[in-house]
């Protein structure tokens, strides 16, 4: 199997940058609607907005933490399925490194058996 590292590499940061990009839009728009809100009050001086549903400073602070709970449960996720990659990567090249090493001893006995660097069986690691 053959894997592109440049292409994977490509993929995955131009992916990283639209994420980006996406968050960057949102946060523009909210400041666009803010700052058309300002506008108003500079075009109509002596005018006073209206707010309805306004929260109390209880939900305020209810939602605040609500927001920070949610963003802190978007990492741990995050987190932990880095955490799972980095596992499995771990399993990988452990499996690797036995399979490396058993050929490496496989070798080095048949040619100090017989003189030989084909080995005489075929290896496999132990899982």
């Amino acid at each position: 199997m053959a894997v592109n590292v440049a292409d994977y590499f490509t993929k995955m940061q131009q992916e990283s940058l639209n994420t980006l990009k996406q968050g960057q839009d949102a946060s523009i728009k909210a400041l666009e609607q803010f700052r058309s809100f300002g506008k108003e009050f500079a075009e109509k001086p002596g005018t006073f907005p209206t707010f309805e549903n306004m929260p109390s400073p209880t939900q305020l602070v209810e939602m605040s933490f609500g927001f920070a709970s949610q963003v802190l449960e978007l990492r741990k996720a995050y987190t932990l399925k880095i955490a799972e990659i980095l596992v499995e990567t771990q399993k990988q090249a452990e499996a690797t490194v036995k399979q490396a090493t058993a050929t490496a001893q496989n070798m080095t006995q048949n040619v100090t058996q017989n003189g030989s660097t084909i080995p005489s069986k075929p290896v496999t690691a132990n899982k």
